[in-house]
């Protein structure tokens, strides 16, 4: 008797009853919602511990509000109007429900909603980031291969060097010294802000000054706008370069003693091929870890950054929010910086099977 034939449109059914396409759907939808709940964890715990925080500090931001020369009434009334004489536990559920409707409360100090200064400022600390964060990447992956392949020599005694600088320097000195030594004493930089739109003419759209200037064709703003931002990229890139470059370093050197190297130079495969293709990239996996937190850390670190060189970003609003206890910005930005970090995990975590096939496959 023979076999009997098995049909093209069956599919395998697992010892359950489940179909095995079915129950890696539904595996992957199960994943994705128990991601999705510990982001609303993570932000829920961020939200409440800073809420709590900012109600427990020795300050009246009524009274900031009001203004030194405000009477009793005048601060009772505005007490009043921001909410901040009801209970604490009141004070909180509308403040959730506010969120619900993605209202994140009225600044006191720009006597508008949070969520239109949110608009104006967040633009500028996007543009930083991501060009510091780009900059970083390949400097600090560059410089670890180097270190790496090449030991010994001028060049790793520099990139030791400047990695221990980086490290024990702190942030805003580098930047107060990279202001004195280019913009004052050498005057090839501008000292501070970002590109100058009235001067230049060159209308706001994005609050992106390299966007913007392209956007207009005008390239001589264009060049003002990256002049602008070199001080201050710098400055971030020079407190994180070490930890990039070493991690790289470490990774790409253990890679580079394991059999498979060996057996891909023994059989006359291109040295660029074997380091820069097949060690490099089975290295990049605690690399890409550490760079999801960086690039986290640079969203949420740039305030002593942009308070050096006023830069108009969230740092600077979020000093500014800190020095007159104006509460709704703060929680504001405690969310975004929450948010940027849990999303840059969420990527990383997407970009590891892409890197390293074996993971694809299990």
């Amino acid at each position: 008797m023979s076999a009997p034939r098995v049909q093209a449109d069956q599919v395998p059914v697992i010892p359950g009853g489940v179909p095995a396409p079915h129950r890696e759907r539904r595996r992957a939808a199960t994943g994705v919602l128990t991601r999705l709940g510990w982001l609303l964890v993570v932000l829920w715990a961020a939200m409440t511990v800073t809420f709590v925080l900012s109600r427990i500090v020795p300050a009246d931001p009524a009274r900031l509000a009001a203004g030194l020369q405000a009477g009793p009434e005048q601060v009772a009334e505005v007490r009043h109007v921001l909410g901040l004489d009801r209970p604490l536990p009141e004070q909180y559920l509308r403040y959730l429900a506010g969120l619900a409707r993605l209202d994140f409360g009225r600044s006191i100090q720009s006597r508008q909603p949070v969520a239109e200064d949110l608009k104006l400022y967040l633009p500028a600390t996007l543009e930083l980031v991501v060009s510091a964060f780009v900059v970083y990447v390949a400097l600090g992956i560059s410089a670890g291969v180097a270190w790496a392949v090449w030991p010994r020599g001028v060049h790793a005694v520099a990139i030791r060097l400047l990695s221990i600088v980086g490290v024990a320097v702190p942030v805003f000195w580098v930047g107060l010294l990279l202001q004195l030594v280019f913009a004052a004493r050498l005057n090839w930089l501008p000292v501070a802000g970002n590109l100058e739109y009235e001067a230049y003419g060159v209308p706001l759209r994005t609050g992106i000054g390299t966007l913007d200037a392209l956007v207009a064709g005008n390239l001589p703003a264009f060049g003002n706008a990256v002049e602008h931002l070199l001080l201050p990229v710098t400055t971030l890139v020079l407190g994180q370069l070490a930890l990039a470059a070493r991690l790289t370093r470490a990774s790409l050197a253990h890679q580079l003693e394991q059999p498979y190297v060996r057996t891909a130079r023994a059989r006359g495969v291109a040295e660029w091929r074997v380091v820069g293709v097949d060690a490099l990239r089975n290295a990049l996996n605690p690399v890409i870890t550490m760079l999801g937190l960086q690039f986290g850390w640079l969203l949420g670190g740039t305030i002593l950054v942009e308070v050096t060189f006023s830069w108009p970003g969230l740092g600077l609003y979020a000093f500014n929010s800190f020095r007159t206890f104006d509460y709704d910005p703060i929680m504001a930005i405690t969310l975004i910086t929450t948010v940027a970090f849990v999303v840059a995990n969420e990527l990383v975590g997407l970009l590891y099977p892409v890197l390293d096939p074996r993971m694809r496959e299990s």
